[in-house]
């Protein structure tokens, strides 16, 4: 009996540190947005890295929300990740380090640089970062 109550109790805590991330920068990328498509949140904010996180973190003071409800609020759907948003495969990616840059195309051609950052041991996205160098792409 108490075997099974170690095992049992090793397997939840081992679960609860369980913070996100992928094992590749292409797949931080595809899992994130995956995790927002099927309204997996959670997920989703697992694989934010921890700038992303405190951006929305600063952005959620004084609304009575957390980093992770104002986000959850802000990315309601597909359709709020922009070119993430849209149908799109994996055209490159750049690495240095602990850092590196996925290049998406979109079906109409369109490309985009997404970033991502090793935390961890895990990839995760920089979505903060992607969407200001999307915005301003002559500031790199």
């Amino acid at each position: 009996m108490r075997k099974y109550l170690l095992i049992i109790l090793t397997a939840f805590l081992s679960g609860c540190g369980n913070s996100g991330g992928s094992d590749s920068p292409m797949n931080a990328v595809k899992d994130f947005t995956t995790a927002v498509r099927e309204g997996n949140y959670n997920k989703a904010w697992g694989q934010l890295n921890e700038k992303s996180k405190k951006y929305y973190d600063n952005n959620a003071k004084g609304r009575n929300d957390s980093g992770r409800e104002f986000f959850e609020k802000n990315i309601p759907n597909l359709k709020s990740l922009g070119i993430l948003g849209t149908n799109y495969s994996i055209a490159d990616q750049r690495q240095e380090e602990d850092f590196a840059t996925v290049i998406i195309k979109t079906d109409d051609g369109k490309t985009s640089e997404i970033y991502t950052e090793k935390e961890g041991g895990t990839w995760k996205l920089d979505y903060i970062k992607s969407i200001q160098e999307s915005i301003n792409p002559e500031e790199k």
